[in-house]
């Protein structure tokens, strides 16, 4: 007798391969070998260390990107902004919008937003503009650990898209020290260190890249665990 969970099991995978079927020329067998559930630190940890290191809850904070405020709401900052266009934060408006009418600058500053390149890169380059020099700049999903995981657009509820790509423009930028932490799907983290840093633009070589160019590469990024990267951002 073929048991209700056999079926349901069933077309959930006949409904994924569905959703694949037009990015088969993506599928890539292998993964990222990360367990991010054994690891006891998330971005907010990070986040909150280069709070503290920016004064605690002094500190000027900025999040971009905060849907149900998960992470907005456990930040340790008294004057904190957060930017979404559908829910969580203070401001409701794209982060193209807010970067446009800010005339603010903030110690602390942490990029979920849209899993995009394009938009990620923009981001990036906004949320350093604004950052104090000596302050942090923070990312999210920078290592996506399977295909489906990577690919642009969804295929499933585990989403990274292809924004690891922005990894290796901050990692060849010039004024910052960017550092990627094992953590959490990967956070990116960017220290500002000079008011005349460059932006390393390296979009037509990497937006055609896949999550196999990732795999094959991931350990030319400035990888780090993070005891490591604490004791980094404290220094």
């Amino acid at each position: 007798m073929v048991s209700l969970r056999s079926i349901r099991d069933y077309r959930r995978r006949r409904r994924q391969e569905r959703r694949d079927r037009p990015y088969a020329d993506n599928a890539f067998p292998h993964r990222l070998d990360y367990r991010w559930e054994d690891i006891r630190y998330n971005r907010v940890s990070l986040i909150n260390a280069a709070l503290a290191r920016r004064g605690g809850a002094t500190a000027r904070y900025l999040e971009i990107g905060c849907a149900g405020n998960a992470c907005f709401d456990s930040i340790l900052a008294l004057d904190k902004i957060g930017v979404d266009p559908a829910r969580g934060g203070t401001h409701r408006m794209t982060s193209d919008a807010f970067f446009a009418a800010n005339d603010r600058r903030f110690d602390v500053v942490f990029v979920d937003g849209l899993h995009e390149f394009a938009q990620c890169r923009r981001d990036a380059v906004h949320a350093i503009d604004v950052c104090e020099v000596g302050g942090f700049v923070l990312f999210h999903d920078f290592l996506p650990r399977d295909w489906r995981s990577a690919n642009v657009p969804a295929l499933q509820g585990e989403w990274t898209g292809d924004v690891w790509k922005t990894a290796f423009e901050l990692a060849s930028s010039d004024g910052i020290e960017f550092k990627l932490v094992e953590i959490d799907h990967g956070v990116g983290v960017a220290r500002k260190i000079r008011q005349d840093w460059r932006y390393a633009d390296r979009f037509a070589a990497l937006q055609a890249l896949k999550f196999k160019d990732l795999y094959a590469r991931h350990r030319e990024l400035p990888l780090i665990g993070p005891h490591d990267a604490l004791r980094w951002i404290a220094a």
